[in-house]
């Protein structure tokens, strides 16, 4: 699982991840430039001490994550970097792959149906609420999965290419399924009732589905 498409989207995967490290990048040269800081300096802070923590961070929500993660998930993964042929790193995939999962993403979802709709149907939306200059938007994808485990669904998962875990998907069976964390208290307030410890939450949306 995962080698077709890093052997049909593997350019366009490896362009996503860049695409991501230069957001954060990105992010902090618009940041200090505020400050008068010249951009020069804000890539050398951003490449020299930035990158690195926010890598050690991911490295460390998977390494509190793994125990939980289904070994299909991890070999997903490495299907995606054997199909690219090279173009895929492996480490930037797995690190991209845990940035839902760190910042606890909250987008914004509907369910409407019966008289709320024109023509009393369902409809189910879910949008990403996220920075418009987010690049990951230049690679949206929709995977097709036909898995022939035990069990499993066939299920179209509507998200980005590289991107294994699910914020929205529908699968064959009619069944729908979308990202939406809810604050109880307000985002501070709620952290204590939040854990790393478990399976990562897109992949749980995804064996739901």
């Amino acid at each position: 699982m995962g080698y077709a498409q890093g052997q049909l989207l593997g350019k366009e995967i490896a362009g996503n991840l860049d695409n991501m490290r230069k957001y954060g990048r990105n992010m902090t040269v618009n940041f200090l430039d505020q400050f008068d800081v010249p951009a020069i300096v804000s890539i050398a802070l951003y490449e020299k001490i930035i990158e690195p923590h926010a890598f050690w961070l991911l490295d460390l929500n998977w390494s509190i994550a793994l125990p939980y993660i289904p070994q299909r998930y991890i070999d997903e993964m490495q299907g995606i970097v054997d199909g690219s042929e090279g173009k895929v790193d492996l480490d930037l995939l797995r690190r991209v792959n845990m940035v839902p999962e760190l910042t606890q993403a909250a987008c914004t979802v509907l369910g409407a149906w019966g008289p709320a709709t024109a023509d009393n149907k369902l409809y189910h939306l879910r949008a990403l609420d996220w920075s418009e200059e987010t690049p990951i938007s230049q690679y949206p994808g929709v995977i097709i999965y036909e898995s022939t485990e035990e069990g499993s669904n066939t299920f179209a998962n509507i998200g980005f290419v590289g991107f294994i875990g699910v914020i929205t998907a529908m699968s064959k069976t009619g069944i729908s399924v979308g990202e939406k964390y809810f604050y109880e208290n307000g985002w501070f307030d709620d952290r204590k009732k939040r854990t790393y410890k478990g399976q990562p939450w897109a992949w749980v949306l995804r064996d739901t589905v």
